[in-house]
């Protein structure tokens, strides 16, 4: 499996998601053991969203949960409270882990909107592959 390829073809599904919302974004996608495979940010995306895109990714290729639903797992006095206090960590919607012929092979992040609308464009996106039902939802997005 060539991981940069699929990157690439995550990628530009985010753009054109992210196109149709007019939101600019930056997408990047990171390996299993935490290593930048793609980072590609939109005409207009903030600087920021570059930072905050890659801790999606990061977050979700480690943890191998969608970044949304960790929110309330990372609350005080909740299990994974302490995880926040790791710097490459975030528990901000839109992150979600891919997979591949039935192996984990990274995390994708998007970020330059809300919450809301990176949630919504990367979900957009990963749907888009056709692989998307009710039995295999996008919290682990098969690609």
């Amino acid at each position: 499996m060539d991981l940069l390829s699929l990157a690439k073809d995550v990628a530009q599904r985010v753009e054109e998601e992210s196109a149709r919302a007019k939101v600019p974004v930056t997408v990047t996608v990171i390996d299993v053991h935490g290593n930048t495979v793609l980072q590609h940010r939109m005409n207009g995306a903030l600087a920021f969203s570059m930072l905050i895109s890659e801790r999606k990714a990061y977050t979700s290729a480690l943890i191998r949960v969608r970044t949304a639903d960790l929110f309330h797992l990372v609350q005080p006095e909740k299990e994974l409270f302490h995880l926040m206090s790791q710097e490459r960590f975030c528990a901000m919607g839109g992150g979600a882990p891919l997979q591949h012929d039935g192996e984990f092979v990274g995390g994708v992040g998007v970020s330059g909107g809300t919450v809301a609308q990176d949630v919504g464009i990367l979900e957009a996106a990963l749907k888009r592959t056709g692989k998307m039902t009710p039995e295999n939802p996008v919290e682990t997005a098969v690609v």
